[in-house]
């Protein structure tokens, strides 16, 4: 194999009835429908065409499409399925991925066989055995999948959680289910960490980490779920608090779990200490670092974020929470071409994940390519689950006016933006960046000051979708936003130095001697 594949200078070619353009990443079919492929997902399949054939192996494929970094199993995966529905879907049947375990994949045209007859015996031979005996053991797997993990209620707390010292052998596979669960960011995944983790301390009920865990994922859960059930939440999050601090009078688990029970906008001195602490006895702490870097962007300390992120060890587990963070962050920074490529990386990795999708989406929308956001949106099959094609068609029009510049698809994106801001939250805190962007300061403010005070109008405290069943209180709104380079508009009017003080951010950098980004350029 050659080294890295550029896209920019690779040739376009068949594959039965597509055409493949890899510079503008577009599969087109012959009737005219065209794809648009994530930049990792293009190279794998430039690759193994490439290959005529060939089998190539995982380390073939991270040598030339992810420059020989260290990359998961999940993240070779991820793309490969990524392209099986491709395949499946614009192209027909056009080609194939085949995999040849423990050995790699090779793709197969239309009309060719999946591969050459192995000898008895040969390493082929034994490694397609291996393949049929994992896919009957998957039938049987996904056969039994109805037994259901019980859980109490709760929602999503902080996916980015250190994994603890020295756990029992039999609590290791529940803690890493938990983590995994975690990580989806939703209200069933957090159910399903809660579970596993009050299995955890059933079984090792002197394990002060088990404890430790299981209060943060309470604690997230009194902040995020419907006011009805905060208080026996924050109940349970007390209590599993105490019961680690009685055995480890210092547990880190139990420290953060304190720190999400009490938070509140405007106790970013506070978090910003007890990260910073916690680092110095543990430079490690993947909750720490993420706890720090929260912080700064919230406080417009972004630079120091984007740097604090340069710092987070690299052996880490993917995770879509730090995925998706870290490319609002370098975007901050304005670090853009460590945030391009940050965002290939989630998006291959986490291909619909909500919070990934709409990142790399509104990334692409404010960065001078709201085509490439349209195309997006427009490719369905693609997009995550559990929002309607109203909210969808909202999106498209807002990049679509940042995509005209007309002043007419302007105003209506516009109108549309505040329209939907009174429906919850999270889509107040979109529609004030679609207005700034858009340079309609004035509705921006109109809906910060209903976002952060309830002047004017109220935006009710659900996020987005009512299903969804995930809050954000009036007192615990988000700051970060007012620092994205989407809401750069607003630091620039005179009315934002107002808003800064009234939120207490003013306070914070007077009390701390430290000054936000925008003021130093």
């Amino acid at each position: 194999m050659e080294g890295r594949i550029d896209l920019a200078h690779e040739a376009e070619f068949r594959l039965g009835a597509l055409e493949v353009r890899p510079a503008l990443r577009q599969l087109v079919r012959d009737d005219g429908v065209e794809e648009i492929l994530e930049p990792r997902v293009m190279q794998v399949l430039v690759a193994l065409a490439g290959a005529s054939g060939a089998i190539l192996s995982r380390d073939d494929l991270t040598r030339t499409c992810w420059e020989g970094r260290v990359v998961g199993e999940d993240a070779i995966n991820r793309v490969v399925s990524r392209l099986r529905r491709a395949a499946e879907g614009i192209g027909q049947g056009s080609f194939r991925i085949e995999t040849i375990t423990k050995v790699g994949y090779r793709l197969v045209r239309a009309g060719e066989n999946a591969a050459p007859v192995p000898a008895p015996g040969s390493p082929l031979a034994k490694a397609r055995a291996e393949t049929r005996r994992l896919r009957l053991d998957r039938r049987a797997m996904l056969a039994g999948s109805g037994l259901a993990v019980i859980t109490v209620g709760g929602a999503f707390a902080w996916r980015n959680w250190s994994a603890p010292k020295g756990p029992p052998a039999d609590a290791v596979p529940l803690i890493e289910q938990a983590r995994m669960a975690a990580r989806q960011g939703n209200l069933d995944g957090s159910n399903q960490a809660i579970g596993l983790l009050r299995r955890v301390t059933e079984l090792h009920p002197d394990y002060a980490d088990g404890w430790g865990l299981l209060a943060m994922h309470y604690a997230g859960a009194s902040q995020a779920m419907a006011p009805e059930v905060t208080a026996p939440m924050r109940s349970r999050a007390q209590e599993a608090i105490d019961r680690a601090i009685r055995l480890d009078a210092g547990n880190v688990h139990a420290r953060f779990a304190r720190a999400i029970l009490e938070y509140r906008a405007g106790n970013w001195r506070r978090d910003e200490q007890l990260a910073r602490e916690v680092l110095r006895s543990d430079p490690s702490s993947d909750i720490a670092w993420g706890w720090l870097c929260g912080v700064l962007n919230s406080v417009g300390r972004c630079r120091e974020a984007a740097a604090a992120y340069d710092q987070i060890p690299k052996n880490y587990a993917p995770d879509p929470g730090l995925a998706y963070s870290r490319v609002i962050t370098y975007w901050s920074a304005d670090r853009l071409d460590d945030a391009d490529k940050a965002s290939d990386d989630a998006i291959a990795l986490f291909p619909t994940h909500f919070a990934v999708w709409f990142t790399r989406f509104y990334f692409l929308m404010y960065t001078g390519r709201p085509a490439e956001a349209l195309a997006m949106s427009h490719n369905v099959q693609q997009r995550p689950t559990g929002f309607s094609d109203e909210n969808f068609a909202m999106l498209e029009q807002v990049a679509q006016a940042l995509l005209t510049r007309d002043p007419q698809d302007t105003r209506r994106a516009i109108a549309t933006a505040f329209a939907w801001a009174h429906r919850g939250a999270g889509y107040a805190e979109n529609s004030i960046q679609f207005c700034a962007a858009l340079g309609d300061v004035d509705t921006a403010f109109r809906i910060a000051d209903a976002y952060y005070f309830a002047r004017g109008f109220s935006t009710g405290d659900i996020r987005f979708e009512r299903d969804q069943r995930v809050y954000t209180r009036q007192q615990d709104r988000r700051t970060r936003l007012l620092f994205f380079p989407s809401t750069r508009a607003m630091r620039g009017d005179p009315r934002f130095a107002r808003l800064v003080d009234e939120i207490g951010l003013e306070h914070y950098w007077r009390e701390t001697g430290t000054v936000p980004d925008y003021r130093r350029a």
